[in-house]
């Protein structure tokens, strides 16, 4: 019981968390500074785009409060998302959706791929020069599903990587030099409701870019373990 209690408590702790990272006052400020500068320019049309991007995203974001939502609308999700940043950054990066429909119907914790997304385009492709590329991904393997979000980026240094991939397995409380609340939260979350043998996984070389992999089981409804 006392286990349970504990991560009950970690389990909202980290839903907070990735809340609060998610309504990010930058991402919404940068978003409508470029609505306004796309009404100043007589771009209505394209303002109006926007605009309904940021609402679905925000719609698709709260879920009613469900934590578990379809891979379907973690896609759509995204999408949203891409949309805005394309809209924002014009050129500088592209991406690729590359995705098994058979597995649009089982569940994933909702807010998983977009910080995966945004930490590939801060990270990522907005340190190389030249034009960046992300792919998103989704294939399932035997009773698994796997997301794959890369980008085309600088890469990561092997002993950086490694302090990352440290920090993953430490505890949510414990200070992090590297490792963003996005990522980790996803990580812990993925854990928390699906057990420790899934979650995220980093793949980088210098110079090669880099891959953050989600690991899940196949699931469908609704997930009652910690209710």
């Amino acid at each position: 019981m006392d286990q349970i209690q504990l991560e009950q408590e970690e389990k909202r702790q980290l839903e907070f968390a990735i809340m609060h990272a998610q309504i990010n006052p930058h991402f919404l400020y940068n978003t409508m500074y470029s609505i306004k500068g796309l009404c100043d320019m007589g771009l209505n049309k394209d303002a109006s785009q926007m605009i309904s991007a940021l609402t679905s995203f925000f719609r698709i974001g709260i879920s009613k409060g469900r934590e578990i939502i379809s891979i379907h609308d973690e896609m759509e999700h995204i999408q949203h998302y891409l949309f805005i940043q394309e809209m924002r950054y014009g050129d500088d990066f592209s991406y690729e959706i590359e995705m098994d429909k058979e597995i649009l119907t089982y569940n994933i914790i909702k807010l998983s791929l977009q910080p995966l997304i945004e930490n590939a385009i801060y990270h990522g492709v907005k340190q190389k020069r030249g034009q960046g590329k992300i792919t998103i991904r989704g294939y399932q393997v035997e009773d698994t599903i796997h997301l794959e979000v890369g980008d085309n980026g600088n890469g990561i240094q092997p002993q950086k990587l490694k302090d990352i991939l440290l920090e993953m397995e430490a505890s949510y409380q414990e200070k992090k030099k590297y490792l963003g609340i996005g990522l980790q939260s996803v990580n812990e979350r993925i854990k928390i409701h699906f057990g420790n043998e899934y979650g995220l996984t980093i793949a980088s070389e210098p110079g090669n870019g880099t891959v953050v992999s989600i690991t899940i089981p196949k699931t469908k409804g609704e997930i009652n373990k910690y209710a």
